[in-house]
């Protein structure tokens, strides 16, 4: 247990452990001991314990309720020791001082303003926009405007820059290497001004301008005013102008970074959710995922909690930078920020990794997926030997007793749209475009002994297709009963020429008076459709079929040569409408 204590530091009240003051009293006395004996000491130290009471004021703001030995100890090594100043040795009067051996300058390792080690940080007491170009001006040296107007001229005038797209009038005529350069200078200004620490304290601005942090040189920057960021209506032209172009810049920056925020703030909520999402809902979905979930378990946790982590850090560090730009809370110190982006980097590269691997899972696991798939589909939509593209086709040819005997290069059936009555009816339909198809088709009737006559309409681009019937004493390769389909395309055809000439000769016969308007409307019908051409539908007939003896009759159509006899040289043909009836001997 330690006793506190409050102490009075230039009006400002703060508890500090007992043994804590101790060590600052004997400081304090010691730097008003050593400055005491120099002109305007007294003032020097009254600065150097007012640097004190702001690094204690910002322990507290941090939540620091104490100050303890501790904290002094670092506020100590911050602002340095009054005896790591060393005296300018004085030249005795009475020896002579010539030339070089006279040295009456304190040397440049001594703590003068040569005398330490420059340090890169970003300057925002001069800035415009980060303060990068600033800070770096400061560590190599020249005068920032130059800098500035350089890393301008190289985003502007270089091949694919800002001029060439106004010279171009917006087309995009750049080269592919300036388009590069311009895109390294961007990145590379946004990459620095993340990296580069900022010179708040004046420690850093020693740092930042090559001077050893001692009393004399941390009392020289405490009290020179330091310089603030220019109004821009105080501004010249040229100031004016990056005045507003980094105001701008600086805008665009902040609404990226919030949409960043709310789009990775979205990732995040989405990768929880996958990871506490019920089992029970993937399992009603789709069981074969379930299975890949439940194989894979492990993996998938992995990959969102790398996930996970690599939206969070580079979240924290957005909000972070957009809270530290509106003052609400302190700057990271380089340390922090490189942790940050190197853990960041670790997360996204493991991240990238899991990742990696979960789309190759993913995509064996959809092959598998859709071989499964396949073959249940093959499975379910295969009858009698043939696969049927379109499950509706079997429907429509089993409820009127067709069946697909055969079926090479065929990817379609039945068709609609082209029916001879300009209907959308279905009928039997197969195409392939370079005359491939071997197609058979057909149903069965039970007939009792008689003459009978099968009638079809069809149609066909090309010579080869027919219908054909048979008995059951007989094969399909001896059918003797065969008629070929014509060749007439899809325009004109028997059908739509009878259904022409009746219309024409009743308009002759009665002029515009219509006695059978259900007959009329047929003809119309199928006289019209194809802006009046038809659609090639002919009507063909098998007549004189001989029934000897209860048998049951197959008929249909087909173009496999060993059935016709002849090649099909079509791309395509159709059929519908097939009847049977029997023929009396007088209608014979």
């Amino acid at each position: 247990m330690k006793k506190n204590i409050t102490i009075n530091l230039l009006g400002r009240l703060y508890a500090i452990d007992e043994d804590a003051y101790e060590l600052l009293k004997q400081y304090t006395d010691s730097l008003r001991s050593y400055f005491g004996r120099r002109e305007g000491g007294e003032e020097i130290a009254d600065d150097i314990e007012s640097r004190i009471a702001e690094l204690f004021d910002e322990l507290k703001q941090s939540g620091q309720e104490a100050i303890t030995i501790e904290h002094v100890q670092d506020i100590i090594h911050r602002v340095g020791r009054p005896e790591e100043m060393e005296e300018t040795p004085e030249t005795p009067s009475d020896s002579p001082c010539e030339g070089e051996n006279c040295a009456t300058d304190t040397p440049p390792s001594q703590g003068g303003a040569g005398g330490g080690s420059k340090r890169l940080y970003r300057n925002l007491a001069d800035k415009k926009f980060m303060g990068v170009l600033s800070g770096l001006a400061a560590y190599f040296g020249g005068d920032v405007l130059w800098w500035r107007l350089g890393y301008m001229a190289l985003f502007i005038f270089t091949p694919g820059g800002f001029v060439n797209h106004i010279w171009s009038w917006g087309y995009w005529n750049t080269t592919r290497w300036g388009a590069e350069i311009n895109t390294i200078l961007f990145f590379a200004y946004i990459a620095l001004g993340l990296l580069m620490p900022v010179a708040e304290t004046p420690e850093d601005r020693l740092r930042m301008k090559g001077k050893k942090v001692t009393p004399q040189n941390l009392a020289d920057e405490l009290s020179q005013p330091q310089p603030q960021p220019a109004d821009s209506g105080h501004l010249g032209c040229l100031g004016g102008f990056f005045f507003i172009l980094g105001t701008l810049a600086r805008w665009a920056i902040y609404a990226v970074g919030i949409g960043l925020v709310f789009v990775m703030l979205a990732g995040i909520v989405g990768v929880i959710a996958v990871m506490t999402m019920p089992h029970t809902m993937i399992h009603e979905s789709d069981p074969l995922f379930w299975q890949f979930f439940d194989a894979n378990r492990t993996y998938l946790q992995a990959t969102a909690l790398t996930c996970l982590c690599a939206l969070l850090i580079p979240t924290y560090c957005i909000i972070h930078s957009l809270f530290c730009e509106f003052r609400l809370l302190r700057p990271m110190s380089f340390r922090q920020r490189l942790t940050c982006i190197l853990s960041a980097l670790l997360c996204f590269i493991v991240a990238a990794s899991f990742c990696t691997g979960l789309v190759g899972k993913i995509k064996e696991a959809e092959e598998q997926s859709h071989k499964i798939h396949q073959e249940q589909w093959r499975k379910e939509n295969t009858h009698d030997g043939i696969l049927y593209n379109h499950p509706d086709e079997w429907d429509f040819l089993s409820e009127r007793g067709w069946r697909v005997l055969r079926a090479d290069h065929c990817d379609r059936f039945t068709a609609r749209g082209e029916y001879y009555t300009g209907s959308d009816a279905r009928y039997i339909d197969t195409f392939h475009p370079r005359h491939l198809q071997l197609f058979t088709i057909e149903r069965t009737e039970s007939l009792q002994p008689g003459r009978y006559r099968l009638t079809a309409c069809v149609r066909a681009d090309g010579q080869g297709a027919y219908i054909y019937a048979y008995t059951d004493s007989l094969t399909a390769e001896h059918a003797p009963y065969l008629a070929e389909i014509p060749a007439d395309g899809n325009t004109g055809g028997n059908i739509w020429a009878e259904a022409k000439e009746y219309l024409e000769r009743k308009q002759k016969e009665h002029g515009d008076t219509v006695y059978d308007m259900d007959t009329f409307q047929r003809m119309f019908d199928i006289a019209h459709p194809n802006n009046g051409q038809g659609y090639g539908w002919n009507r063909i007939a098998l007549s004189d079929i001989q029934v000897t003896r209860p048998s049951v009759l197959h008929y249909g159509l087909s173009t496999v040569p060993a059935l016709t006899g002849r090649t099909f040289l079509g791309r395509w043909f159709s059929a519908c409408d097939f009847e049977l009836t029997r023929v009396d001997d007088k209608e014979k």
